[in-house]
C-alpha cells in the first residue's frame, strides 16, 4: 500500500485546460445565456479549454475593452459585430472617440447569426425615418450596437437626431416600455436569424410589444436610404429585405438595416486554442440549440457565414477548424 501511495504521489498532476473569457452582453441577454449554455456543456466536448461567459454592457463595450486591455488578447473572445470592429477603427463619434487601430488586429472566430434592426410605432403615420422629425425616438443602450448604437449612427449621419424633439437610449426592454406607455413615439426591436431567415429568433420586448394587444408597425427604411449611407461611409451593415411573414405581425415585406454578429479575438490569440474552440463550437450548435434559442440559430452554415463571405477576416486557427469541417477549401 505505501508503494502504490508512492506511485500516486509521484504522478505528475493533470494540468488545467486553458480558461478562455467569453465578454457578451446583459445578463439575462439570448447571447450571454447561449454562452453560458456553452460554459455549461463544454466539458462534453472538450477537455482543452475552459470557456466561461462574462455579462457585460454589450459588444460596444467589449471592442473597447479589448482594445485598451493587451494582458487579455491571449485568453479573451469577444462577442462583436462587422460593424462596431469599423466603428472602432475609425473612431466614429459619440461611441470611440478616437480611432482605435487595434480594432484592424481583430480575426473572426465566427458568426453568431445575422440581424436586423427594425424601427417600430404604434403611429401608422410614421412609415420611414423621415417622419421622425418632431418625434420621441426610444433604443436600446448605447453600449449595445444592435439595440441602440447602429440606430444612432444611422440617425446621426441621416441628420435626424437634431430634430427629434427626444432621443433616449433606455435598453432593448425598457425602450418598448416607453412605448407603449406613450413617453415614445418610436422604439426599437432586434431579430437575429440563421441565413437568409431560415429560423428567426424575436427577443423578449417582441413579446412585451404583442401581450399589449394593440396595433403597432414596422418602419420601412427604404433600401437607397441605406445604400447611400454605406456609400456615403464605408460602413459594413447589411441591407435586410425581409419578406412579408417574416417576422411577427409582419403583413409587408420591408426593407432595414442589418449586421453579422461575430466572435472575435486579437491577432495574438493562440492559434492552437482558436482551433479547439471553433471545433467545440461547430459540434456544439445543437446541444445549446435545446437549451437556448439563439442556440438554434447555430448550423455549421451559419456560424460560418463570414468564413465564406472574407476568409481573410478569420483567424489561422479558425480556418482550419472550418477546413477540416468541409466549410471552407484548403
Amino acid at each position: 500500500a505505501a508503494a502504490v501511495a508512492a506511485v500516486l504521489a509521484s504522478a505528475p498532476a493533470q494540468a488545467e485546460p486553458p480558461k478562455v473569457e467569453i465578454l457578451m452582453s446583459p445578463s439575462g441577454s439570448g447571447p450571454y445565456l447561449a454562452w453560458a449554455t456553452f460554459q455549461n456543456y463544454a466539458p462534453k466536448y472538450t477537455d482543452k479549454m475552459a470557456p466561461v461567459a462574462v455579462e457585460t454592457p454589450g459588444f460596444t463595450y467589449n471592442v473597447r475593452f479589448l482594445a485598451q486591455t493587451p494582458d487579455k488578447w491571449k485568453t479573451t473572445v469577444i462577442g462583436s459585430g462587422e460593424v462596431v470592429e469599423w466603428a472602432a477603427a475609425e473612431g466614429v463619434k459619440p461611441f470611440f472617440p478616437k480611432p482605435m487601430a487595434v480594432a484592424k488586429d481583430f480575426r473572426v472566430l465566427g458568426s453568431m447569426s445575422q440581424t436586423s434592426n427594425v424601427f417600430v410605432t404604434l403611429d401608422p403615420d410614421i412609415k420611414a425615418p423621415a417622419d421622425f422629425a418632431g418625434k420621441r425616438v426610444a433604443v436600446g443602450l448605447l453600449t449595445q450596437n444592435e439595440w441602440g448604437m447602429h440606430q444612432r449612427m444611422m440617425l446621426d449621419t441621416w441628420g435626424i437626431t437634431p430634430k427629434l424633439k427626444s432621443f433616449d437610449a433606455l435598453g432593448p426592454g425598457q425602450n418598448i416600455d416607453a412605448l407603449l406607455d406613450g413617453r415614445s413615439d418610436v422604439g426599437t426591436l432586434v431579430v437575429h436569424s440563421s441565413l437568409n431567415f431560415a429560423y428567426n429568433l424575436e427577443p423578449g420586448p417582441f413579446k412585451k410589444l404583442e401581450s399589449a394587444q394593440r396595433p403597432w408597425f414596422y418602419v420601412d427604411v427604404p433600401k437607397p436610404t441605406i445604400e447611400k449611407y454605406i456609400k456615403d461611409t464605408g460602413a459594413p451593415f447589411m441591407i435586410r429585405e425581409v419578406k412579408a411573414n417574416t417576422f411577427s405581425n409582419q403583413p409587408k415585406a420591408i426593407t432595414t438595416f442589418g449586421n453579422h454578429t461575430l466572435l472575435s479575438v486579437h491577432k495574438s490569440f493562440p492559434e492552437d486554442l482558436a482551433y479547439e474552440f471553433v471545433k467545440t463550437w461547430l459540434k456544439m450548435g445543437p446541444e445549446i440549440g435545446k437549451y437556448s434559442a439563439i442556440g438554434q440559430i447555430w448550423n455549421p452554415e451559419t456560424i460560418g457565414a463570414v468564413a465564406k463571405i472574407a476568409p481573410e477576416r478569420l483567424h489561422p486557427g479558425a480556418r482550419r477548424a472550418y477546413i477540416e469541417a468541409g466549410l471552407l477549401k484548403e
